[in-house]
């Protein structure tokens, strides 16, 4: 985006009409770009994200499963050549395999199917699982959420899917896996949704303490986009009822001391 952008003016820059307004828009970006690589913006919002829930200590807490959001693998890998490709927030499905494994007993379930607005035949959830069971890593007490496409539908259907299976364990407190900034959104919609939830964040970007951004513009522009996304998704999910809270923290509405 960044680079269609300054494409763009470039191409201004050889009409006369429009060279003064190019030269204009040229400085804004490039001023903005240098601002955003010294200044860590993202980070700091990021962080903000990241820190708000603090990862429980599981042998003390009492959980009857475990959620794991989808958001890890590249759709265009699977649909163009076929191959399960896991790029960013690889740490959902590792700690999703971990929890299997260190807890046989308890459901562990993966919800997700695709976000694309239009039916494309990709399902996280479907292609997780196919390649879950042909590396022999799939356990028996993993389940497969395949039709959500937001979180909010991740809350809702993995209520139902557990209603339906384990009515008994539905109010109780299921751990909820996912990357630390997006935590507060998701926490916000399973609540909403009637689950009680213990925050599991995972799959953190920013570090403790923050500094001045090395001179990298591509990174500090994504890192900026990523947590931008967060913050109106947050808004988003406020205003439309998805929600609980606009910031969700470790305690739910109505139930602080």
């Amino acid at each position: 985006m960044h680079g269609l952008l300054l494409a763009i003016l470039f191409g201004l820059l050889i009409l006369k009409r429009t060279r003064k307004f190019a030269l204009g828009g040229l400085v804004f970006v490039t001023a903005a770009s240098l601002l955003i690589t010294v200044v860590p913006v993202g980070a700091m919002l990021s962080q903000t994200l990241e820190t708000r829930f603090e990862k429980p200590d599981l042998d003390i807490t009492e959980f009857v499963g475990a959620v794991t959001l989808a958001g890890s693998l590249d759709p265009y890998s699977y649909l163009k050549r076929g191959e399960m490709h896991v790029g960013a927030s690889a740490d959902r499905i590792f700690t999703m395999l971990s929890f299997a494994n260190k807890f046989p007993e308890k459901p562990v379930l993966f919800t997700g199917g695709d976000g694309n607005l239009t039916e494309r035949g990709f399902s996280e959830a479907a292609v997780l699982e196919e390649w879950l069971n042909d590396s022999a890593l799939l356990t028996s007490n993993m389940y497969f959420e395949k039709a959500s496409r937001n979180t909010h539908e991740n809350a809702v259907k993995s209520m139902e899917m557990v209603y339906r299976d384990w009515p008994a364990l539905a109010q109780k407190p299921w751990v909820l896996i996912t990357s630390a900034h997006h935590m507060p959104r998701a926490v916000g919609a399973f609540r909403q949704a009637g689950w009680n939830v213990v925050p599991y964040p995972v799959d953190r970007f920013t570090r403790d303490t923050l500094h001045l951004a090395s001179l990298n513009v591509s990174g500090g522009i994504k890192g900026l986009g990523r947590a931008l996304r967060e913050w109106v998704g947050l808004t988003a999910y406020y205003w439309t009822g998805r929600t609980d809270a606009w910031f969700p923290g470790p305690s739910a509405p109505g139930t602080e001391n």
